[in-house]
């Protein structure tokens, strides 16, 4: 059973945060490359808490400027301790679903879930884009 503090938690980081991108340019060969790349970057700067790396692979923010201070601090609170990530789902040329599995802690109370994150190609890259499908 989910523990509801720690899937909002996730469910922030992988909602909000996407949504929180300007969609900045990384090499081609780089960590945008295929979905399974992307999202191993994306994990990575999540576990290193690097919030501006996150939004970096994400798609558009579409809030203010209160609420992307709000969820960078409340992403300070989050500690991603390890992750796996699993078979890649092509449902389009443009549009992926990355299965991974991801150990968070929150306040001390450590949750492990399984779910699928969607990324999307745009102008031959790979973006974060509205986080966990299921």
């Amino acid at each position: 059973m989910l523990k509801p503090g720690l899937t909002l938690a996730f469910l922030i980081c992988l909602l909000v945060v996407p949504a929180a991108a300007g969609g900045c340019a990384v090499a081609p060969k780089g960590p945008q490359s295929s979905p399974q790349k992307l999202v191993e970057a994306y994990l990575e700067a999540f576990k290193n808490g690097d919030f501006d790396g996150m939004l970096s692979l994400s798609t558009g923010w579409k809030g203010s400027e209160e609420e992307l201070a709000f969820t960078r601090k409340f992403m300070e609170m989050i500690e991603l301790q390890n992750y796996a990530i699993g078979p890649v789902e092509r449902v389009s040329e443009f549009e992926a679903l990355v299965e991974v599995s991801v150990t968070l802690v929150l306040f001390g109370q450590p949750r492990t879930e399984l779910n699928r994150i969607r990324t999307i190609k745009k102008d031959g890259k790979w973006y974060v884009d509205g986080g966990i499908v299921e």
